[in-house]
């Protein structure tokens, strides 16, 4: 289509647009967007603020702060924004602060799509380490944060792993011992959090499928139908899923910190203190404490994601060597089934001749006494000859063994 074409294409669907929208069911669409706009910004979020050593403990409050009711922020303008509430405790006395969406970005430095990341209302969203001029977003298993110079904040603190995570995440960041800055030291605290929660998660699968593999390993053919075995079986199919998912949160978790490992840039915009000491932003190569640290971290997920592997090589082993165990107990059904109908054939062809004689006709050797013996050796013998005939014909055609 030529560029005249597109013109006048466009200009023709602005003006339908128009006229639709003058009329009673454009407005009524147009209405019920607006409305589900609105009650997609009427979510409430919850924050907890870390400050930077001298900046004050923190202290987690529990209420949700919401401006859908009113329609006002913290700073009195109104709108129907999501409401961000935040909780400090600078000494002995909290503050509290409503913020919206739009203002947490701008306080931040970040755009209204990287608070995604830190939303829990998104679930779908991946584990990502996003880096920005001001703040570093992190969305790892359970923990959503935004890690600037001088503050954190930690999003959903009522989840059981948040809470849980808290204290560990209070006694490090007021360490004085470590020589990195503020925001590393906070990712660090995420990362180590990260590692052992996989870890955890990986030390509980992995003893859960081992003793089902053992148990399916060290059952003879003959006792495949057993009602352990079945039991076996049947546990080992939602294991097996489990380990299928969990292993892809793990490589996501790897992709997103390799991401930044692979990214120069990244690792050196990753000193926010040093650019609001120096000004401007480190060199390309100025980064080795943060590689050092990521790299150590990407071996912890490398072994757990290393082992989860293993264990599901173990289960598709097992899985393979359970269907030969069940072809091979198949194949002994199904040859004893060819002896059978084997020698029914044989018995059939014997009985013919006892068919034979059983006919009203009169042959002369009613009354020899040696008559019955030979026509019932002869019938042996047929069907004797009959079965040893056709198991040579199927062992010649290789058919059978």
């Amino acid at each position: 289509m030529r560029p005249w074409m597109w013109h006048w294409a466009a200009v023709r669907f602005r003006g339908s647009w128009h006229r639709v929208a003058a009329g009673g069911v454009g407005r009524g669409a147009l209405r019920r967007y607006q409305d589900w706009t609105s009650a997609s910004r009427s979510t409430s979020l919850e924050a907890l603020e870390f400050l930077a050593p001298g900046g004050g403990n923190v202290r987690r409050d529990a209420e949700s702060v919401s401006t859908a009711g009113n329609g006002t922020n913290a700073s009195g303008s109104s709108g129907s924004g999501s409401a961000v509430k935040v909780r400090t405790n600078a000494g002995e006395r909290g503050t509290l602060r409503n913020l919206t969406k739009a203002d947490l970005a701008a306080t931040t430095g970040l755009n209204l799509r990287d608070i995604r990341n830190v939303d829990p209302s998104f679930r779908q969203e991946s584990p990502a380490v996003l880096v920005r001029s001001k703040a570093i977003i992190v969305n790892l298993e359970h923990i959503r944060a935004i890690l600037q110079a001088d503050r954190l904040l930690l999003f959903e603190p009522m989840h059981p792993s948040v809470q849980a995570f808290i204290p560990e995440l209070q006694a490090r960041l007021q360490a004085e011992s470590s020589l990195l800055p503020f925001e590393l030291r906070a990712l660090e605290v995420v990362l180590i959090n990260v590692c052992a929660s996989l870890q955890r998660h990986a030390s509980t699968l992995s003893p859960a499928v081992d003793s089902v593999l053992d148990n399916l390993s060290s059952t003879g053919v003959s006792s495949f139908g057993s009602d352990s075995v079945q039991t076996s079986l049947d546990r080992l199919l939602p294991l097996e899923n489990a380990l299928n998912e969990f292993l892809n949160k793990v490589t996501m978790i790897r992709t997103a910190i390799d991401d930044v490992l692979s990214s120069d840039e990244d690792m050196s915009a990753m000193y926010l203190t040093s650019v609001i000491q120096s000004g401007h932003r480190r060199r390309r190569d100025e980064h080795e404490e943060v590689e050092m640290m990521l790299e150590n971290y990407m071996k912890v997920i490398d072994s757990v994601h290393n082992e989860i592997s293993a264990t599901l090589r173990a289960v598709k082993s097992t899985e393979n060597v359970t269907q030969i165990r069940l072809d091979a107990m198949r194949n002994r059904v199904l040859r004893l089934e060819v002896y059978l109908n084997i020698a029914t054939v044989s018995i059939a062809s014997g009985g013919t001749v006892a068919a034979c004689f059983g006919m009203n006709l009169l042959s002369g050797l009613e009354e020899s006494p040696h008559a019955f013996y030979a026509i019932s050796l002869a019938s042996v013998s047929t069907c004797v000859l009959m079965f040893r005939g056709i198991l040579a014909f199927l062992k010649f055609k290789r058919i059978f063994r």
